[in-house]
């Protein structure tokens, strides 16, 4: 998300001034509030054509499963291969799979499912998974 300086705002202008803040708002259509220096809000101008606010709020939930996830992030890394724990973390990161608890996938999972699917993965030593060649 860009945001320009003017739509950086102090804590204490929010408890202070808050016709200016909403003034930022509406010029800018966005304000980031900060906190010794570090974002801790960010407040949006609703837009009516972006849809219903139930639909903009609600949580973005991956439709990947766990190995659709793998494949997607070896097809991207150099060798189609890393070790599970990066992949883990890359997928994560990437936030394309997540636990229905909402947490990572951790590096046994990823290297059991690499199991479950030996026609896709190979498990090489050390913790390395490999995207099997043809697999696309």
């Amino acid at each position: 998300m860009e945001v320009s300086l003017e739509s950086l705002i102090s804590y204490e202008k929010l408890k202070t001034d808050l016709d200016d803040v909403f003034e930022v708002v509406e010029k800018n259509g966005k304000v980031v509030i900060l906190k010794d220096n570090e974002p801790l809000y960010i407040l949006l101008k609703y837009d009516p054509k972006a849809g219903p606010i139930e639909k903009i709020l609600a949580p973005s939930t991956p439709k990947l499963t766990l190995q659709e996830a793998m494949k997607l992030v070896l097809k991207d890394t150099e060798g189609r291969k890393m070790h599970a724990a990066e992949l883990a973390d890359e997928i994560y990161n990437r936030k394309l799979y997540l636990k229905k608890d909402g947490t990572q996938a951790k590096y046994n999972q990823v290297r059991a499912r690499c199991g479950h699917y030996p026609e896709m993965f190979e498990a090489l030593p050390g913790n390395v998974i490999q995207l099997k060649e043809g697999v696309e």
